[in-house]
């Protein structure tokens, strides 16, 4: 009984601590060689629509399905009511940023900022996004999954971190269109 209890006390605290990890190890890892002397190597497109934020050290898959409670038990889910990156309007990706049984991967979304990129593979091509509003809105605030005559990008999530008070909501845009 003890032992569930310091589960669910400390649960909503391990991927901080993961996280910081990962970037403590790759700060005080050097570089092998310098940088003139690396090769660059071409971009791997994913075969799969993928979401990419590497502020958040987040490359996820997006699933798509009618029913969200499916789509967010996968991770990424891309409301099928909104667009598609390649047909320029508001695309509208959720995924949970805390559970104690699914992926939680959106659990470090209060780390982007403005001006921050976001990665999007789409049927093979590659969107770039920038960071240009973060929002706190209530649950019911519609305005943000609306359509939109400009390409949006918007991901929202559940916050604060362990409740479903209010959505966090980071909207971006285009910054220039890329094919491999």
């Amino acid at each position: 009984m003890i032992l569930l209890a310091l589960w669910v006390l400390l649960a909503p605290f391990l991927p901080q601590l993961g996280f910081w990890w990962k970037k403590s190890v790759a700060k005080s890892t050097p570089p092998l060689v310098a940088a003139e002397e690396r090769h660059v190597t071409p971009e791997v497109i994913p075969e799969q629509n993928t979401l990419v934020i590497p502020k958040m050290q987040l490359q996820q898959a997006i699933h798509e399905n009618k029913n969200p409670q499916w789509g967010l038990a996968k991770g990424v889910w891309r409301d099928p009511q909104g667009s598609a990156p390649d047909l320029g309007k508001n695309t509208v990706l959720s995924g949970h940023r805390f559970t104690y049984g699914g992926p939680a991967v959106f659990y470090h979304m209060d780390k982007v900022a403005q001006g921050d990129d976001i990665i999007l593979y789409w049927n093979k091509q590659r969107h770039h996004y920038r960071v240009t509003a973060i929002k706190v809105v209530p649950p019911g605030a519609s305005e943000v999954v609306k359509p939109t005559d400009e390409e949006l990008l918007t991901i929202y999530t559940c916050t604060p971190l362990i409740t479903a008070k209010n959505r966090l909501v980071i909207q971006a845009k285009p910054i220039d269109k890329e094919t491999p």
